[in-house]
């Protein structure tokens, strides 16, 4: 099954990177119980103070590979960010998002080693500590949701590509079929107390989260886009109604859905494993879009989800009648949900596990 999980990198790739300068590699960085390789790319020209992104590479990747097919770096010339470049520790190149030292705050697994990379950064590079982002492909997307519930005092926001809700590999291997094949089903509150348990007593703000998938993707299948949904609305207390969807944006046959300020998802039709990344819609995300070298560099915001956003009314009618709205979950094997759905849309059963509103 860990075969099936190996992810091409003609998949993560999203174009060759241009970036000005090269990764550096930093040791002795604080607390890494599992090794995990730390990597570091500065721009000559930094915001003052500088954002900082965990980009993590997906399964059977390097940090190295990361770094040339993602734009961030070339971005963080732009920009004046700084990006760091986990470098996984397994010998498959995959993130430990399984057990429960690395579910849980400062408890140890690969996730305590980068924040122990972030916290470095905060301290020796001048790193604004309120503007820290994480995001990752397929297995850094794992970890990406890991880091959002273990360690949502470090991070402002998370943007994640094909992955899986926080804890779907708890209790697992590397590989967790049950979770992939999104056969792992819970209600909101189950998930949503999944990532609170990731650090318990836990009060601030917790990091807004985006996450993306496609609706062809046989490696970790899409209903653990709907569980995505059910997990981080509860833990922001938001309704799993979105209060927009946008469709055909930022490509035809995505559909981009905002549950609240803090919660999106976007969906890709006919797309597989993995979604390509789309760096400067993350950028956009994380609030740093028009954040330039030199300072004092702009402060965070909450703009709308793409990068042009649209400024048209959404092309999904709104309800005209109770019940879910288009394209959400109104049934299927352990859903507790709504079942009916808005005019003019119809429960359609796509599988055992997931109805949709079509």
């Amino acid at each position: 099954m860990l075969l099936k999980y190996i992810v091409s990198l003609v998949a993560a790739v999203v174009g060759a990177n241009a970036a000005a300068g090269s990764l550096q590699k930093v040791t002795n960085f604080g607390t890494n119980p599992t090794n995990v390789g730390m990597f570091v790319y500065k721009p000559a020209k930094l915001a003052n103070p500088p954002p900082l992104i965990v980009a993590m590479h997906y399964c059977t990747g390097t940090a190295q590979a990361y770094f040339t097919g993602t734009q961030y770096a070339n971005l963080a010339d732009t920009h004046g960010f700084i990006v760091i470049y986990p470098n996984a520790p397994d010998s498959g190149g995959c993130w430990d998002v399984h057990t429960t030292a690395t579910l849980t705050h400062d408890s140890g697994g690969d996730s305590l080693g980068i924040a122990s990379m972030v916290r470095y950064a905060i301290s020796n590079y001048g790193v604004d500590p309120t503007r820290v982002f994480a995001t990752g492909t397929s297995s850094g997307a794992m970890m990406t949701n890991v880091l959002m519930g273990a360690y949502p005092d470090l991070f402002a926001a998370g943007s994640a590509f094909s992955g899986v809700p926080y804890g779907c590999f708890a209790g697992a291997g590397m590989w967790n079929s049950q979770c992939a094949t999104g056969q792992l089903i819970k209600t909101p509150q189950q998930w949503g107390d999944l990532v609170r348990s990731g650090f318990p007593g836990f009060t601030g703000t917790r990091p807004k989260f985006q996450f993306w998938h496609g609706t062809a993707d046989t490696t970790l299948y899409p209903q653990n886009f709907w569980e995505d949904i059910k997990q981080w609305t509860n833990v922001f207390g938001v309704s799993q109604t979105p209060t927009s969807n946008i469709t055909n944006d930022p490509l035809n046959g995505y559909s981009w859905a905002m549950f609240g300020p803090n919660v999106n998802a976007i969906l890709a039709q006919g797309v597989g494993h993995t979604v390509p990344e789309r760096a400067n819609d993350v950028l956009n995300w994380f609030g740093i879009a028009n954040v330039t070298p030199g300072g004092p560099s702009q402060p965070p915001t909450n703009p709308p989800s793409t990068t042009n956003p649209p400024t048209t009314t959404p092309t999904t009618p709104p309800p005209t009648t109770g019940g879910a709205a288009h394209w959400a979950q109104c049934g299927g094997i352990g859903w507790t949900g709504a079942t009916s759905c808005a005019s003019p849309f119809t429960c359609t059963a796509l599988n055992a596990y997931y109805s949709q509103c079509l």
